[in-house]
């Protein structure tokens, strides 16, 4: 939305967007720095994490694993752009309030983080334990997100939303029991979060619902809980590095997200590395499920990049990768940078479990420039 405007329901004034997710992405595109940060609690920060420092207010983070690097690493590669950047600003032990309270100091002129862009805002974890009852949590958490929302407009820099990761605590621990009665996924999912997807409606803002993804990894992924959340609060490596994937998969419009069976070939619409199109071969009459494929002699036999996809699956279990080609036995792919040579005109790649991959297809070192497409299913 690009004009001002009114929800008649609660008569809040949505300011006009400065920026959208796709502005970031063709500024990247451009070798623009175009710094986005991630504003949260020791989820952002990075705590469990291998190498992880505590982040100091208004100076760059150092901690090496934090989703906010991985994703930060992933769009340099895929944008090949080297300045581009991804702020961590999240602090453990947080909540929102405070978060209130330090906004001049992270974001502004004096800060390391003085040229952001967009911010992502997330807390609602640690909010929970201020309040005595869900009314004064949901109350209290929603003006705070506001206040900081409203404080974004007016040093124009873009807000958006962030769900919180997802965490193991479905009852309040014992020792806790009597002090924190929210002390449960339950509370985040139900107050905080349902804050967020309100405000989002209200202002107008993307969102992006970590809190399902980061479920849906715990739940689905075949990696144990011990190795992505050992202390059932904090993700460790594979889980940033899986949050990263999200992100990425949220910030890069070319990205292919699968759930279930999926063909991927010249006729998709976000494919990246290709031929010529009169290179392409599209038969009247079908003999397999691929309707345009490339047969092509070329004029050297130098090894060419014939496709390129990236794909984000987000699916309830493995999904099976088979590649497809015609005759010529040069053709190979690359999956996530490891070559694998194609065994025949169907061969089966691997498993893939939830998360991010690069697909690449190569001719070798050949004439031919042959492929039909992958299928996941």
């Amino acid at each position: 939305m690009n004009t001002n405007s009114f929800n008649k329901t609660n008569a809040t004034r949505i300011p006009p967007k400065i920026f959208t997710f796709s502005d970031a992405w063709t500024e990247w595109l451009q070798g623009s720095k175009f710094p986005i940060a991630f504003f949260g609690d020791s989820t952002v920060d990075g705590a469990n994490t291998s190498g992880w420092v505590a982040n100091t207010i208004g100076l760059d983070s150092t901690s090496p694993n934090t989703f906010s690097k991985k994703l930060e690493e992933l769009l340099r590669q895929a944008a090949h752009n080297n300045i581009l950047r991804i702020y961590n600003s999240g602090f453990s032990g947080t909540n929102a309030s405070w978060a209130v309270t330090i906004l001049e100091m992270q974001f502004g002129a004096a800060s390391d983080y003085h040229d952001v862009q967009m911010i992502g805002i997330g807390f609602g974890i640690n909010d929970r334990l201020l309040y005595k009852n869900e009314k004064a949590y949901r109350d209290g958490f929603k003006a705070s997100i506001k206040q900081i929302i409203n404080w974004c407009y007016s040093k124009n820099i873009q807000p958006f939303l962030l769900t919180t990761q997802a965490i193991v605590e479905p009852g309040v621990k014992t020792e806790y029991a009597e002090d924190y009665k929210m002390r449960t996924s339950e509370h985040i999912a139900c107050i905080a979060n349902e804050v967020k997807r309100e405000l989002a409606e209200e202002y107008a803002l993307q969102l992006i619902d970590m809190n399902k993804y980061t479920e849906l990894f715990l739940q689905y992924s075949s990696i144990s809980t011990q190795r992505i959340i050992s202390d059932r609060l904090h993700f460790g490596d594979i889980g940033h590095q899986y949050e990263a994937e999200v992100l990425f998969s949220c910030l890069s419009p070319r990205t292919i997200v699968v759930d279930g069976y999926t063909k991927i070939d010249y006729s998709s619409q976000k494919i990246k590395d290709s031929v010529p199109d009169d290179w392409l071969s599209m038969p009247k009459v079908l003999t397999d499920c691929f309707k345009v494929y490339v047969d092509y002699t070329k004029a050297d036999m130098g090894d060419m990049i014939i496709m390129s996809a990236s794909v984000f699956v987000n699916a309830k279990r493995k999904l099976t990768l088979k590649a497809f080609r015609g005759s010529s036995p040069d053709t190979y792919v690359k999956i996530n940078g490891v070559p694998l040579r194609l065994t025949g005109s169907e061969t089966i790649i691997d498993q893939l479990d939830q998360g991010l991959y690069n697909l690449e297809v190569f001719t070798g070192a050949s004439l031919k420039v042959d492929f039909k497409g992958f299928i996941l299913e």
